[in-house]
């Protein structure tokens, strides 16, 4: 009997989940919140630069919503891009929101900071708004993942 070849059974291994129903997001939504760090372990916050200008600021690691809590995603005239969330990711926004006015919200796409406003008011209704147009493809993917979502909930 031929033995297998180990590159070949790594392989195997890595289609294997793929296969089993397991696909990766086709993009990924992180919304995290700006924290102080003070009485965090270090893996509970993660440094990051905001564009324009690089300043610094510490967010916490894991998100306050992402991709598996979106249920639509529209695209006004004027270019602006309104994400609506599930019941959980409402009541996370909702709460992150609250607690944290004053501080910068952090909304990224593929690991890229596409919006960083700061906290002003608490967002009840599970609807975040990106007041700038972001490329077809980014919101068609958006739109691809919400429809996805909605499928699987029912």
């Amino acid at each position: 009997m031929r033995a297998i070849s180990p590159w070949l059974l790594l392989l195997f291994l890595t289609i294997l989940p793929a296969q089993a129903g397991h696909k990766p997001p086709k993009i990924i939504l992180r919304v995290h919140v700006q924290t102080t760090g003070e009485g965090m372990p270090a893996e509970l916050a993660t440094t990051i630069a905001l564009p324009p200008n690089g300043e610094t600021i510490q967010i916490r690691s894991l998100p306050e919503v992402s991709e598996i809590d979106l249920t639509d995603v529209k695209q006004a005239p004027d270019g602006t891009v309104r994400l609506f969330f599930d019941h959980r990711g409402q009541v996370n926004l909702s709460a992150a929101t609250a607690e944290n006015q004053g501080r910068i919200l952090v909304l990224m796409i593929d690991g890229y900071i596409t919006y960083a406003p700061i906290i002003d008011q608490q967002i009840t209704n599970g609807e975040l708004d990106i007041p700038h147009p972001l490329s077809s493809q980014i919101v068609q993917l958006l739109q691809e993942t919400a429809r996805q979502n909605v499928r699987a909930a029912r």
